[in-house]
């Protein structure tokens, strides 16, 4: 008997605006990995790699849909993923309008209420969605009695009204299974990227955060919850990327991989008595960073870690408490200084245009990355507009000076986070940021 299907969809995130690369589609492949492991089959499209336009997608749909497909799902971003998502749902829609339509990431956990308006959405999936995505195939394909009243973690559509179900708790990555690289072209993924090296994949080792930043996606999604895979299995899925992929780089892009010491340390420990010859590269805050004393810090270096990322946020301490931070510019200097005496490559994040500062402080904060730069010319500095996020605890304030929402689904998917969105930052902006990041960034352009 033919085994059960389930299609995934990461709808495109037009990269190229802003980053070099696109990488392995994590959330489709935790999904796809463990709804795998449990007897279903599984096809991934990933159309950052497929470069498909929309009218393309009707092909698509007639070549994967079978009577066996359970349930179609997308994860999607705030951005052109929704769009292109809306695209993709429509076809499986006039194909096969008996398959749901299931969304899940971040804009579905985040904004429900829009995709709750749709006629293309069936279901939705808040937060982690391994277990939800597994309860909800076995309930389709009637391997349990269980009602989908009873699945956590989401929300579906009955007649024209939703229900909303329970949350579901934020679990362990060893409740699940290893990801399976086997489910997606794996080696098209290699990238070259000079701050690491020249066969570089990506693994996400850890889920959430534990700070408070008051502009970041990961407080609305994980509400400061962090979970982190244990260090051994962190060590089996790079090993899998280096031995069966070819790897000798990698890109973790956890939100931040150095919360605790303890285990980062495990990990370059692991390297080393591997004897990986490999370099990586990382996250942190930069309070995670001044915790580690010079040896330590030296352990992580011959480990092979050659970049890491630090979100320096602002050149202004009342910008940086407003935030909070929980930090200061002084914390950021020595960051600096302690990665460039070691040779590390520091990639410095700034924002600019808080809601409720003056302009003057725009200036300040630019003037703040080019003094990082000054320190060390193995570091990079790059510049972003603040972006109300929904969800986040500066969301409100920014709705309080000016800021107007997005009114349907559709205005978010025209939403870009990387450009100017607020009424009280001056025209012209957006061509000072990319002259700055052209200059002290031109790693990403």
């Amino acid at each position: 008997m033919k085994k059960k299907e389930i299609v995934l969809f990461h709808p495109r995130t037009f990269h190229e605006k802003n980053y070099r690369n696109f990488w392995i589609p994590y959330s489709i492949l935790t999904v796809g990995s463990e709804l795998r492991s449990n007897g279903y089959d599984v096809c991934l499209i990933d159309n950052n790699l497929e470069a498909l336009d929309g009218n393309e997608f009707s092909g698509l749909v007639n070549k994967i849909l079978t009577d066996q497909t359970l349930f179609v799902g997308i994860s999607c971003m705030i951005g052109n993923q929704i769009r292109e998502g809306l695209e993709f749902a429509s076809n499986v829609r006039e194909e096969r309008p008996e398959i749901p339509l299931v969304w899940g990431g971040p804009a579905p956990t985040i904004i429900p209420e829009y995709f709750q308006r749709s006629s293309l959405v069936d279901i939705l999936v808040k937060g982690q969605g391994e277990a939800t995505a597994l309860e909800l195939a076995n309930h389709l394909s009637n391997t349990t009695r269980h009602s989908i009243n009873n699945i956590g973690g989401i929300s579906y559509k009955v007649e024209d009204k939703f229900i909303t179900n329970q949350d579901r708790n934020l679990l362990p990555k060893e409740n699940f299974a290893r990801y399976n690289y086997s489910i997606l072209p794996t080696e098209k993924y290699l990238r070259s990227d000079e701050h690491i090296n020249d066969r570089v994949l990506n693994h996400f080792s850890s889920q959430g955060c534990p700070y408070e930043c008051g502009f970041c996606s990961e407080v609305a999604l994980y509400n400061r919850k962090w979970m982190p895979e244990l260090v051994d299995r962190t060590i089996d899925e790079v090993s899998d990327l280096i031995d069966v992929y070819g790897a000798n780089g990698i890109k973790f892009y956890d939100s931040n991989f150095f919360v605790n010491k303890k285990r980062a340390l495990s990990f370059a420990r692991a390297v080393l008595d591997k004897g990986w010859d490999i370099k990586w590269a990382a996250s942190a805050h930069p309070k995670n960073i001044l915790v580690c004393n010079d040896e330590e810090l030296d352990l992580i270096k011959r480990s092979g870690c050659s970049r890491i990322l630090i979100g320096a946020e602002s050149g202004n301490d009342e910008e940086l408490r407003y935030i909070k931070k929980n930090m200061t510019k002084k914390d950021v200097i020595q960051v600096a200084e302690r990665l460039g005496n070691l040779g590390i490559h520091g990639s410095f994040t700034v924002i600019i245009g808080y809601p409720g500062f003056p302009e003057e402080n725009i200036e300040r904060t630019l003037e703040f990355g080019r003094k990082l730069r000054e320190i060390s010319d193995l570091h990079e500095i790059k510049a972003h507009a603040y972006a109300p996020y929904p969800g986040t605890p500066l969301y409100q304030d920014a709705i309080r000076h000016g800021f107007v929402p997005p009114k349907t689904l559709e205005d978010w998917a025209d939403y870009d986070y990387y450009e100017v969105q607020t009424p009280w930052l001056k025209k012209g902006l957006n061509e000072q940021i990319i002259e700055f990041n052209k200059l002290y960034c031109p790693y990403v352009l």
